[in-house]
């Protein structure tokens, strides 16, 4: 499901785009759906002077998020750096408000708790699902290409870098990143919020980032694929059998 092309990418700059992999039809219904999620939640998981804000637990969520973590494209990607038993460590949506400052430049946990020199290998890899178009102003992920091949150092607090970029391109691309790639957001200077969704995935052998067998309810697990049910972390278990 990945090109030659976009497999270099992946080893060499540490994250490549993947355009249309939802329609723009689709992106704005996740977009919606997020949206509604966010008012209910008004009062939680907010950061950058509360002009961001985070929802967690998609996959507890709605059917089409449980539907979007499945994807193809993006798990032939989480494949390819994880291995085909990777798991799905939390899947969530991030809104970055008009007014909102940059974020820190970092790498992903547990990575950003490791000792140095950190595990060549990949160790976790995020998804960004652009759910409007990420354009320079309106806070598009930055990024430094190449610099999750620096095992041993750390990006330092609101420090630029001459080699870094920011990401743009359309709502319903969806951009895979190592871990250990330096990124963060950019702020928003347009009027409008900047929304995506965060398909955090992880290798088999980890701790996930949230317990998803124990934050599902019961009918996510019913309807759930074998292929969601892998992500979520059943196959992982020992010594048991789900059917």
């Amino acid at each position: 499901m990945l090109s030659e092309g976009e497999r270099s990418q992946l080893d060499e700059r540490g994250f490549v785009l993947l355009e249309d992999v939802v329609s723009s039809h689709q992106a704005e219904a996740l977009r919606e759906r997020v949206v509604a999620l966010a008012r209910q939640e008004s009062c939680e998981h907010v950061y950058l002077s509360d002009k961001a804000q985070r929802v967690w637990n998609l996959v507890n969520k709605g059917e089409p998020f449980e539907q979007a973590i499945q994807y193809p494209r993006v798990l032939a990607a989480m494949e390819y750096l994880l291995g085909g038993d990777c798991t799905l460590s939390s899947f969530t949506a991030n809104i970055i408000r008009p007014g909102a400052a940059a974020g820190s430049l970092h790498i992903d946990h547990p990575l950003s708790t490791m000792p140095t020199p950190r595990p060549r290998f990949p160790v976790c890899v995020n998804s960004i699902w652009f759910l409007d178009d990420f354009a320079l102003v309106n806070g598009a992920t930055r990024c430094v290409p190449g610099s999750h091949r620096r095992l041993e150092t750390m990006p330092k607090d609101c420090e630029r870098y001459d080699d870094e970029i920011q990401v743009i391109g359309p709502k319903g691309a969806v951009m895979i990143m190592n871990g250990a790639l330096w990124h963060g957001s950019s702020a928003n200077q347009s009027e409008r919020d900047r929304v995506c969704l965060l398909g955090f995935f992880c290798r088999s052998i980890l701790k996930p980032q949230q317990d998803q067998i124990r934050l599902v309810s019961d009918e996510v697990v019913a309807r759930s694929t074998p292929t969601l049910k892998r992500l979520l972390g059943f196959d992982s278990m020992p010594n048991t059998t789900w059917n």
